[in-house]
């Protein structure tokens, strides 16, 4: 376990030597100028540590009970959130973070020290947070990485024990290296829901209660409003502005000819993005929901995909997501939309891959781009969360260079910056083992082109895998198959 007080000093020590303006770094050679940056990533997150520290201990002491007598108030704040909030000129949010991370450093601090120091008197269970409040400490992850774990987990109830969610944290912990606070977060509340299935039905039920939609009229004439919708429906309703805008915005290169003329035009048109999206709203409600979508979607229609498994739709245990967001459905929700209009449900076999169409043509089908985004989640290069909608499928094996085939397992998922980078400047994807696929570096990057693993995106794929290596822990003598795609 590293001392956070002596890495505080070391790292300090170690940026002060850096220099004192910005021509200093100037000279420094790549690898200086990258190690700079990590110098002070390190120092920075040792002083979250002890910021979390003083927040939890201010937190203490601005407790409500104390009211006016609490320090918050005392020095004029009403909050020790608002406190942190002005001191260190974090972000609302932010300071929100690190009181809720504090208190959960002090409350495991506290127990485990009656624990060590007091064993012959009953003290209180370790709290279920303990892992993440440890890997603070350690070093391992971020303030805003174990909020994110905290908040993703939720807190025990009759059906999630403690020890299910602490088991839980320590998995996330350990992962939390090679993933971002929103990744963490979008894990946390799958391995939550997980721990129960009815608690995805059940939020889903209070969700769709709290659905709304509100429209008046400005004293100018102007038409005002707002809107909340469950995850399920609010997809359904960004598949749609994403249609009507995705050019503007970046989308994918590589179109039908068909889809050209009406992109171009898109992308030319003098309207904002935002105004684009109003005007074709506006059009979708008048046509109805049972015009033809090529009068306002070009060839593709909005739609809502629903990832299950073909072991959940058949056992109705477990549950589904929404593709895109990566929310949890209930099986009787999906049982229910399967075939509604602005809803697909799409089933993963054994093998997580769709229909191959060989060399016949040169871009992936519409129902292989689904298969595609099923498997991949989105743009695979490591770090990248954008969707599967603003992404490109490209060839593994390139389409000219090495005559590759337009296959399922050869294809991936990439957004436009990255696709581009990959062809422009000397990166590689490989497939090995059947689903196993790797990014490989240019060698001005990586001497020795050393392979990166690329991990899936998908939630439905996380899901499936997680649910694979439970069953193999569970029954050893029957593992199950290789794992899926990217997993």
């Amino acid at each position: 376990m590293r001392n956070p007080a002596t890495t505080l000093l070391r790292t300090a020590d170690a940026v002060a030597r850096l220099g004192n303006s910005p021509a200093a770094f100037a000279p420094l050679p790549k690898q200086d100028l990258v190690n700079a940056l990590h110098a002070i990533a390190d120092l920075r997150q040792c002083c979250d540590t002890f910021t979390a520290w003083i927040a939890g201990e201010l937190d203490r002491r601005s407790s409500t009970d104390l009211g006016s007598a609490g320090l918050a108030q005392q020095e004029g704040y009403r909050t020790p959130q608002a406190m942190v909030e002005a001191v260190t000129g974090v972000t609302k949010g932010g300071a929100v973070s690190i009181v809720e991370v504090g208190r959960m450093l002090a409350e495991t601090d506290a127990v485990e020290t009656l624990q060590r120091e007091h064993p012959e008197l009953p003290a209180p269970p370790t709290p279920w947070q303990a892992p993440i409040a440890h890997a603070v400490t350690d070093g391992r992850i971020s303030i805003t990485q174990a909020d994110a774990i905290r908040a993703g987990l939720g807190l025990p109830t009759g059906s999630v024990s403690a020890e299910s969610l602490s088991e839980a944290a320590s998995e996330l912990a350990e992962d939390a290296t090679t993933l971002t606070a929103g990744q963490l977060h979008r894990r946390a509340r799958q391995l939550r829901d997980d721990l129960d299935d009815t608690e995805v039905a059940d939020r889903e039920k209070a969700q769709l209660e709290q659905q709304h939609l509100k429209a008046w009229k400005r004293p100018d004439g102007m038409v005002e409003g707002k809107f909340l919708y469950a995850p399920e429906p609010g997809a359904f309703l960004l598949s749609v502005l994403d249609e009507l805008t995705n050019p503007r915005r970046g989308g994918p290169r590589f179109v039908k000819e068909e889809d050209r003329a009406r992109i171009d035009a898109i992308a030319k048109d003098p309207r904002s993005t935002d105004r684009l999206a109003a005007d074709g709203f506006l059009e979708l409600l008048r046509i109805g929901a049972d015009a033809d979508p090529g009068q306002v979607y070009g060839s593709r229609r909005p739609a809502v995909r629903m990832i299950v498994t073909k072991e959940s739709l058949q056992s109705g245990e477990g549950h589904g997501s929404i593709q895109d967001t990566g929310e949890a459905l209930s099986i009787n929700s999906i049982r229910r939309e399967v075939c509604a209009t602005g809803t697909i449900a799409v089933v993963l076999d054994d093998d997580g891959q769709c229909v191959n169409v060989g060399r016949e043509q040169r871009l992936f089908t519409a129902r292989q781009r689904i298969g595609l985004a099923v498997r991949d989640g989105g743009c695979l290069w490591p770090g990248c969360d954008r969707p599967p909608s603003w992404c490109e499928a490209h060839h593994i094996n390139q389409w000219k260079r090495d005559h590759g085939k337009t296959d399922i397992a050869d294809g991936v998922l990439l957004c436009k910056h990255h696709h581009l980078l990959l062809h422009n400047r000397g990166w590689d994807i490989s497939r090995a083992g059947g689903r196993n696929y790797t990014l490989i570096p240019p060698r001005s990057i990586s001497p020795t082109r050393e392979a990166r693993h690329l991990a899936t995106k998908s939630r439905a794929l996380q899901d499936w895998n997680a649910r694979r290596h439970r069953l193999r822990d569970r029954h050893p003598a029957h593992p199950p198959e290789p794992a899926s795609p990217g997993g």
